[in-house]
């Protein structure tokens, strides 16, 4: 009887410690799979300031960080990326050979990676490449009723990004980046994010997962109008309207020269660099304290919001170590769709609002004197009417705006020649004792 339960009991120890490695081996593949992603995430290091030297590809524009990152150069289908080969024919392959080319010439990830992370990036490669492509041509099977959500979305996820996908302002709305960008959401969902608590949800099966991604792709857009209001009180004062911390050393593209090189935070303002005409040293910045030799950003109205944000998070700008993604797009959104001509409000030479005074009275009267008053109460240190006649640009960035953290309306979607009527009858206000 003894050793009958002696055998009972190490063949229950054997199935057990099986299964814990099993589910070590599942772990491992999908850490593989978010080192994939992005490994300095992951691991909490922190990616070389200079682009990876193998990187050699100038047609695209990638920040100096993102060219570390394994998916820049194999994809997110993992067939090959900017002129790269691809890993797919590594799958079932031996690991220890994916190991040794971890090590190799055309990796040079000595002091970023150990071995341990090595390990599970191989897992990864030999075992959690996912044929995505079929899994996105299965989604387009799937019909979704429009404002409905897949049941597993609805609870393991909705918690962290809100039933419309859009709470988490590190990430764009889900229904966006799904409809524009479904491999990298699919990578995503089965082996979770880089350096997040998002759980890997690769054991629900394929069909749950091309379901999910079917229900994700009827998700909500970001609101388009909202967002570029947005980015404009993030180019006025972005440390302010995220409540985020007051930069203590100045931004490394401001001329150690220029006016303002001893107050850091103030460098840090894109406002400072480029002007509240946006001409930066084509415009009112071409003198005085602004002065800063940047050069205008007109130049990039109408230009791709996604390329925008590669500049903001390149070496220049290095936005991406300071600000969440969402407040990126908005601030690319401003500057590809939210830059008005102000030469057409505001005479470039007098700083005279070009609108009618008399008919902007009433415009005001309704609009602004709740908080500003008849007579135009202060807004910080200066009268409304002293503000509008001293730098009417920035009064009218701020009218189309609004001020950073505060509940000032931004007008820009109301007729611009109200807007410019509402300028030249603020001009028009007295200062009073």
């Amino acid at each position: 009887m003894k050793n009958k339960a002696l055998v009972t009991i190490v063949a229950l120890f054997a199935s057990l410690t099986g299964s814990l490695a099993i589910a070590e081996d599942a772990a491992s593949v999908v850490r593989g799979g978010r080192l994939y992603d992005n490994f300095t995430l992951e691991t909490k290091g922190r990616a070389p300031n200079y682009p990876n030297p193998i990187f050699k590809t100038k047609q695209v524009r990638v920040a100096a960080a993102d060219t570390w990152r394994c998916v820049s150069c194999h994809g997110w289908d993992y067939k090959g990326n900017n002129g790269f080969v691809g890993i797919s024919g590594r799958k079932a392959s031996d690991p220890a050979s994916v190991i040794a080319t971890l090590k190799d010439a055309n990796h040079p990830y000595e002091e970023l990676l150990d071995e341990a992370d090595r390990v599970d990036l191989a897992a990864f490669v030999v075992s959690g490449q996912t044929d995505l492509q079929k899994l996105m041509e299965a989604s387009r099977r799937i019909k979704p009723v429009a404002g409905t959500t897949d049941k597993v979305f609805a609870t393991v996820c909705a918690n962290c990004h809100g039933i419309d996908g859009d709470r988490l302002r590190q990430l764009p709305p889900l229904g966006d980046v799904a409809r524009t960008r479904p491999l990298e959401v699919l990578h995503t969902m089965l082996n979770g994010h880089a350096g997040g608590d998002m759980p890997a949800l690769t054991t629900l099966g394929e069909d749950a997962v091309a379901r999910m991604l079917a229900a994700l792709q009827t998700l909500p857009s970001i609101n388009l109008a909202a967002s570029i209001a947005n980015g404009g009180r993030l180019f006025d004062d972005w440390q302010v309207h995220t409540g985020g911390q007051r930069q203590a050393l100045p931004h490394p593209s401001y001329p150690a020269k220029g006016y303002f090189a001893n107050s850091p935070a103030e460098t840090w303002r894109c406002k400072e660099c480029h002007g509240w005409d946006y001409k930066g040293n084509q415009g009112r910045n071409a003198t005085g304290i602004h002065a800063t030799g940047i050069k205008s950003l007109r130049g990039m109205a109408g230009a791709d919001p996604e390329k925008i944000v590669s500049i903001l998070r390149s070496s220049v700008h290095i936005f991406g170590a300071v600000m969440k993604y969402r407040d990126l797009q908005d601030l690319a959104n401003f500057v590809s769709y939210g830059q008005v001509d102000m030469d057409t409000l505001i005479d470039p030479r007098t700083g005279v609002a070009r609108g009618d005074a008399v008919k902007g009275a009433a415009h005001y009267r309704t609009m602004c004197a709740s908080c500003h008053g008849l007579e135009g109460r202060y807004v910080g240190k200066r009268f409304v009417g002293r503000l509008t006649r001293e730098d009417p640009w920035h009064a009218l960035h701020t009218i189309l705006n609004g001020h950073p953290d505060d509940n000032m309306p931004a007008l820009r979607e109301i007729d611009r020649k109200a807007i410019g009527d509402i300028l030249a009858h603020m001009q028009t206000l007295k200062e009073r004792p």
